[in-house]
C-alpha cells in the first residue's frame, strides 16, 4: 500500500470509529426462517452478481420475506438499474465513505438480517455494514474486518458470491435459539 492509500485509508478509519460512537450495538441472533426482513447488499459492478442476487432476492421473497437491495458500483457512470437502488463512486467522499443518501437510508433500516454479499474488500460496503442498524449482519470472512459483521463466512479461495450466499443460506438455516428469548 503506498502513502496516499494510507492516508486514505487513515481518514477513512477515522470517520468511520467517529460514526461508530454514536450508535448502538442491535445485535441479536436470527436464523433465515424466522428474519422477516432482509437487506442486501453487494457489488454490482459485475453484471453477474445482478442476476445472482435477484434470483436470491426472489427466492425469499416467495419464502413471505420483504427484501431490500442495495448494489455498489465502482465506477461514476452508473447511476440506476432497473428494479436494484445502487449507488457509485461520485457518491462518496475522497477517502471512499460513501454520503449517498438512499445508501445511508438502506443503512438505517432495521432488517432482521442483512447480507452483505460481496468477496473481498470493499470500503463503501464494509462502511454501510458497520453502521447497519440490522438486527443480525452475515458477511463474507476477510482479516481485519471482523467488526462489520455479527457473523462472517469463510468462502476460501472460491471467490464467487453464489458460493457465498450458499454458504451462508445454509449456516443461517442450521441456527437454533430459544425464540422466547431471541
Amino acid at each position: 500500500m503506498n502513502w496516499w492509500e494510507q492516508i486514505i485509508r487513515f481518514f477513512y478509519q477515522r470517520s468511520l470509529n467517529a460514526k461508530l460512537q454514536s450508535t448502538t450495538d442491535t445485535s441479536k441472533i436470527i436464523n433465515l426462517k424466522d428474519a422477516k426482513t432482509v437487506g442486501i447488499m453487494y457489488n454490482s459492478t459485475q453484471p453477474d452478481n445482478d442476476i445472482i442476487i435477484t434470483k436470491f432476492a426472489e427466492h425469499l421473497r416467495a419464502a413471505g420475506k420483504t427484501v431490500e437491495i442495495l448494489g455498489y458500483i465502482n465506477d461514476t457512470k452508473t447511476e440506476r438499474k432497473v428494479d436494484i437502488t445502487v449507488f457509485n463512486k461520485k457518491s462518496l467522499t475522497w477517502c471512499g465513505v460513501p454520503t449517498d443518501e438512499k445508501a445511508l437510508a438502506f443503512a438505517e433500516k432495521n432488517f432482521d438480517l442483512l447480507l452483505a454479499c460481496f468477496i473481498g474488500e470493499n470500503l463503501p460496503l464494509e462502511y454501510l455494514s458497520c453502521i447497519s442498524k440490522a438486527r443480525w449482519r452475515v458477511g463474507a470472512y476477510y482479516p481485519g474486518k471482523t467488526n462489520c459483521y455479527d457473523m462472517m463466512v469463510n468462502v476460501g479461495d472460491r471467490q464467487e458470491v453464489q458460493y457465498f450466499l450458499d454458504q451462508a443460506s445454509d449456516f443461517l438455516n442450521k441456527i437454533n435459539y430459544d425464540t422466547a428469548t431471541a
